[in-house]
Parts: structure tokens; C-alpha cells; sequence
């Protein structure tokens, strides 16, 4: 685990190998993911690219486990970063993209398509924290009310019209199984080979 706020807390280099660490690199991985015309294997390998620079040591299972720790902030599965409130998905940046945009120029002054760096982990502690006079905000409340703890019918009927109205795609759920998948299936693989080798030194081939 990592905190933000104690020395290193953005690291720039991951098992000593230096990483690109900017917010875009895993926006661009997360369309990767998205992916449909994009198989397993190529989805692994190219969203290896988007945070190492070469390979750490371990080579692509150790590169995706990685990858997905930085993905995470550090965090373990059940704390994703997306899942605010009571665990339901908050926010999508492809989704959210133009909302985010105008939240952060609004709350921060920062314009997210000039600003020349900034680090996945502190983007994520910015969006997660935008105050609650910005549209995203209000959107990423919306969507994380528990409308069982609203006793007016009427009210509970309003506030669900508007979660419909905010809901996020389908796409956003099955992405976060991949990701958590991602370095299990490629540990698996190389167990795998790793078997099929022994087994031809046995047999002599």
C-alpha cells in the first residue's frame, strides 16, 4: 500500500524501471480495455506500453501485476478508486470526459487539455474531491445515493428519474473485472508454459 502524502507518495519509477505516470497514459489504457476489436493477449501488451518504459524484472507477468497496483493507486481490489459512497460507480472518464473537464478549470483553474503533466494518482485525489458546486460532482453524488435511506416516495421517485439520467454505461462494470483479471490470466499462462517446458526436458524433446 501507498499513501499520497508521505515521501515518494507519486512514484515515477516502479521496481526500479521509470514509468509514465500521467493521467492520460490510463485513460488510454482504460480504451484499451475498451476495446472490443482487441483480443486478451493484445490488450495486456499494449497497456503494458502505456506505464513502462521496458519491462521490470519478471517480464510481462510482473509488468501486469504492476500495472494494475498503479492503476489501483496502490489500493487493494475492494478500495477501487472509482467507487465512492455505497460502491457504486462514479465516474467514467470517457463518459464524464467533458464534465471533468469543466470541474477541474472550474474548481482548480486547471485545463486538463493543456496542463503538460500531472500524475494518475493526484488526478484521481483532485476528481474524487471536486467540490460539490461543480456539475461532476453533483453527477458523481447522484449516482452513489443510496435511495433505500430516502423515506419520502415522492423524493426517492425524483432522485431515481435522475440517476437514470446520469447512469453509467455497462462498460464501466465489466472493465474493472478485467482489470482485476489481467495479471491472473497472464500468471496463468506462464504457469502453464513453464509446465509444458519441464515437461519436454522430461521427455527428452
Amino acid at each position: 500500500m501507498s499513501c499520497l502524502l508521505l515521501e515518494n507518495g507519486l512514484p515515477d519509477t516502479i521496481d526500479g524501471v521509470p514509468i509514465y505516470p500521467d493521467f492520460r497514459n490510463m485513460i488510454r489504457f482504460e480504451q484499451i480495455l475498451d476495446d472490443s476489436s482487441l483480443s486478451d493477449v493484445e490488450k495486456t501488451l499494449l497497456g503494458v506500453r502505456q506505464l513502462f518504459e521496458e519491462l521490470p524484472e519478471g517480464g510481462i507477468a510482473r509488468a501486469t501485476e504492476r500495472l494494475q497496483w498503479f492503476y489501483r493507486r496502490g489500493q487493494e481490489v475492494q478500495r477501487t478508486e472509482k467507487k465512492l459512497g455505497n460502491g457504486v460507480q462514479a465516474y467514467d472518464l470517457d463518459t464524464d470526459a467533458g464534465c471533468i473537464y469543466a470541474g477541474f478549470l472550474q474548481a482548480y483553474h486547471i485545463d486538463l487539455t493543456d496542463i503538460p503533466f500531472l500524475h494518475w494518482w493526484a488526478f484521481l485525489a483532485l476528481l474524487e474531491n471536486l467540490p460539490e458546486d461543480t456539475a461532476m460532482a453533483q453527477r458523481m453524488q447522484l449516482r452513489t445515493m443510496d435511495l433505500r435511506e430516502i423515506k419520502d416516495t415522492k423524493m426517492r421517485e425524483h432522485y431515481k428519474k435522475m440517476q437514470k439520467q446520469v447512469a453509467l454505461p455497462e462498460k464501466t462494470a465489466a472493465r474493472g473485472k478485467l482489470v482485476e483479471s489481467m495479471a491472473e490470466r497472464v500468471k496463468r499462462r506462464h504457469a502453464e508454459a513453464r509446465r509444458e517446458l519441464e515437461r519436454r526436458r522430461q521427455d527428452g524433446v
